[in-house]
């Protein structure tokens, strides 16, 4: 399934007809299948069913029986593991997820949401005890969006059309403050709020209920996150031998099971380590039943000359094509989009987006991915977009500092020697580079709040009024103390909120497209078994990412493992801007001026940053700076918020 869409009273109302067509009609720019409704005396629910899976062709709609109101939308990627557990004869075993799902919700409740592996989100409501479940995978794939109003739950995979049931919405300031306040590319700092406020969106790896105590009248919300991947209980395995093999078959596991395409299956593939992994183990599988795999590789347009150096790969072209020569049923496509320009292309992406954003050029060639990927028949899209975080995740600096502070002299000089004789670094460089960490550790944070703000055109006082600027320093003060203890550092990269960042526009992506990312180096079994073995296993007998780069090094390609530049997405972006810059200067200029009176933005200073310098003069954030902060202007305007 995909889009879900409802109304549920728990004050014995009906909804309203002008309600339900407002939701239903969000949808029809969607790229949907077939749509199912269900309606109940106070419950009306919607499903718009894409057929991701060749279970999804026989997948039903909402469930209703014995008072229990159930709406889901999912991919199963341990559906075996499942129907073992609830026991299902043989000749049940092919049912659709969605059934497998509600199945699991009647028996298990949410007790059984730790056990199933997948894309799902469901929102279920039991008319008996007049109580309404919400939750969502627990890596944060699918997601539905809910408001409580006028006695109603209202929810949906859109947010759109829980603005218009609103009608009037008010900025949601705090979301509005951080958004802005971070000087970077990251958009959040929570994972439930939007920038509506009364709109918020079920969080990854949470449930929550809702119910109405009859005596008080008074609706009671509360809510629960199930998984917590800094809770797994530790591997200890007896040699590196054993290591290995448990990860390469749950690496293939991970891969093989979201291979349930019912078309093609496509990739989005680069030179480095993370998607080149996924495509080795994907094709392997897809071989054997005659198929092909099918790469789109974002590339800088032709005549691009780079401004990076000789220690930045910045075209990827090169080392794709190496790649289909160790992968035959590989068919490669590389998208320079020649006439893409992300300030001019934002207002098309901006209508599926329901969101500012900030990372403009990145977002755009990704869309355009799963945008060919539909023209080509494959409803599945694999990535490997997580893999920092888990299977080419790097703690090798770290790692040596903490053998230095614990001691463990023998193994620390054993790991300088190996990383001595494979990547040429001299033993005393690297002895040093540990001694000086080792003795850097910072309580403090480096950055000052002066130097935190300096650059963002966000207005001083309203981060200060709604909390951004308290709350962004105490956060870049833990980054910063991360980077000192190998677990923490660790954790920083699993946060729930990186996780709301990965799925947040992807879902938007599939629901216009058609076509769904699915990353096994996302996959919650791949996060646990990362969070339970040995910091050693990153890191050892010369070997960096050595997830990869040794425990893989007989399927991924070589010069993939030997590739020591550091792959650039968008190297492009300032040149194609370049192209048009004076009238994109003026451009802005001239947003800031209308929108001079606003409460979020100090758009005399973003005026005088502007003048007397080209697009050529300024460093490159600093135009996606620009981008980001007029991006957010029109946003506010566009949905009127105040």
């Amino acid at each position: 399934m995909s889009a879900i869409w409802g109304i549920i009273s728990l004050e014995g109302k009906s909804p309203s007809h002008k309600h339900i067509e407002l939701l239903k009609k969000a949808y029809e720019p969607c790229a949907i299948d077939r749509y199912e409704e269900l309606f109940g005396e106070t419950v009306y629910m919607g499903v718009g069913i894409q057929y991701f899976t060749r279970e999804a062709e026989i997948e039903t709609g909402p469930k209703r029986d014995e008072g229990i109101y159930f709406n889901s939308d999912v991919i199963l990627d341990n559906r075996e593991e499942l129907t073992e557990l609830l026991q299902l004869p043989e000749s049940e075993r092919e049912i659709p997820d969605g059934d497998i799902l509600y199945r699991m919700f009647r028996q298990y409740g949410t007790d059984g949401l730790g056990k199933i592996v997948g894309a799902y989100t469901f929102v279920a409501y039991d008319s008996k005890r007049n109580m309404i479940t919400i939750a969502s995978d627990a890596v944060g794939y699918r997601f539905v969006h809910y408001m409580l109003w006028d006695g109603f739950l209202y929810y949906s995979s859109l947010m759109k059309p829980l603005q218009q049931i609103i009608g009037s919405c008010q900025m949601n300031r705090r979301w509005i403050a951080d958004f802005i306040g971070q000087d970077n590319l990251n958009m959040f700092t929570e994972c439930e709020e939007t920038p509506i406020r009364g709109i918020y969106r079920v969080a990854p790896a949470q449930y929550i209920t809702v119910s109405r105590e009859s005596e008080k009248k008074i609706i009671c919300m509360q809510k629960y996150i199930y998984w917590n991947p800094f809770k797994t209980k530790k591997l200890r395995l007896k040699s590196n031998e054993e290591y290995k093999q448990y990860f390469l078959d749950l690496y293939r596991e991970c891969v093989h099971s979201v291979l349930r395409s019912s078309g093609q299956t496509s990739i989005l593939l680069s030179g480095g380590y993370d998607s080149t992994s996924v495509a080795v183990l994907a094709a392997e599988a897809l071989d054997k039943e005659g198929k092909k795999l099918y790469g789109f590789t974002s590339v800088p347009f032709r005549g691009y000359e780079s401004e990076y150096g000789a220690d930045t790969m910045t075209d990827e072209t090169e080392a794709v094509l190496k790649t289909k020569e160790y992968i035959p049923n590989l068919e490669c496509c590389f998208m320079d989009m020649p006439e893409m320009n992300c300030w001019y292309d934002r207002k098309g992406y901006e209508r599926l987006t329901e969101l500012p954003y900030k990372s403009p050029q990145n977002l755009l060639w990704m869309y355009e991915g799963y945008r060919r990927s539909a023209e080509i028949g494959s409803k599945v899209l694999l990535g490997g977009m997580f893999g920092n975080g888990t299977v080419s995740y790097d703690n090798a600096q770290i790692y040596l500092r903490d053998l230095l502070r614990k001691g463990k002299l023998k193994t620390l000089y054993n790991e300088i020697v190996g990383i001595n004789k494979m990547h040429f670094y001299t033993k005393k460089s690297v002895l040093r580079t540990t001694i000086r960490q080792a003795l850097t550790f910072r309580k403090k944070t480096n950055s000052t709040r002066e130097s935190l703000f300096a650059k963002t055109f966000a207005k001083k006082e309203f981060l200060e009024r709604y909390g951004a600027v308290e709350r962004l320093y105490k956060r870049q003060h833990q980054l910063e103390k991360a980077v000192y203890a190998e677990r923490k550092y660790h954790e920083a990269m699993l946060m729930p909120d990186i996780f709301r960042h990965y799925g947040e526009f992807a879902l938007r992506n599939s629901l216009y497209t058609g076509v769904i990312v699915r990353d096994p180096t996302r996959d919650m079994r791949m996060v646990e078994f990362v969070m339970s073995i040995p910091p050693g296993q990153f890191t050892h007998n010369g070997y960096m990412r050595a997830l990869i780069s040794d425990y893989m090094k007989d399927y991924v390609p070589e010069h993939i493992i030997r590739e020591r530049r550091t792959g650039r997405q968008s190297a492009d972006l300032k040149a194609r801007l370049i192209r048009s810059q004076e009238k994109i200067r003026q451009e802005w200029m001239e947003n800031y001026r209308r929108y001079a009176d606003n409460p979020v933005i100090d758009c005399d200073r973003a005026v005088k940053s502007l003048e007397g310098v080209t697009l050529q003069d300024m460093p490159e954030f600093d135009i996606v700076r620009h981008i980001f902060t007029n991006i957010l202007l029109e946003y506010l305007d566009e949905n009127q918020l105040k």
